[in-house]
């Protein structure tokens, strides 16, 4: 199976229209963008998955053959992975700078990392959308520090919703 996948930075635009006092589960550096693997999640909606040096959690895809996965828990977090809809949330001037062997092991595994961001996302919806509701605990150890909270209008079963604005 073929997927749909690349590395961004996201923009300056994006950080205007969330910004970290607002928002302040979003991962910001003070000198640079995080990067993170852009994937099709739906038709015009994309999860942008950020590459971090330090995840100590299990909701992430853990790198293990890099050396800077030896020295620190590096990977790509899915609980500060933000939704796109916008085009210009995309920082394709500059390029994503990401460790070689990262990106390597991150395109061996994606139908992995992919399946597992779905699957994240998809218990995140189905509670939202009471589907299938998860203890308060669970609720609270799967997302209580995750950024899905602030995309709940683009996984809302709700019609008419408007998705173009934050």
């Amino acid at each position: 199976m073929e997927y749909l996948a690349d590395i961004y930075s996201l923009s300056s635009q994006f950080y205007t229209d969330y910004p970290h006092r607002q928002y302040p589960e979003i991962l910001v550096k003070k000198d640079r963008p995080y990067s993170c693997l852009l994937i099709a999640y739906m038709e015009d909606l994309f999860i942008c998955i950020p590459f971090r040096s330090h995840v100590q959690h299990k909701y992430a895809y853990h790198f293990k053959t890099s050396a800077r996965s030896l020295r620190c828990q590096s990977g790509l977090d899915y609980t500060k992975s933000v939704l796109i809809r916008n085009p210009d949330y995309l920082d394709s001037a500059a390029p994503a700078v990401v460790d070689q062997d990262e990106y390597r092991e991150a395109m061996l595994h994606l139908p992995r990392i992919i399946r597992e961001v779905y699957a994240y996302i998809s218990d995140y919806k189905d509670d939202l959308n009471g589907i299938k509701k998860l203890h308060p605990r669970e609720w609270q150890r799967r997302y209580g520090r995750s950024t899905l909270p602030y995309f709940n209008d683009f996984l809302t079963n709700a019609a008419g919703a408007d998705h173009t604005k934050p």
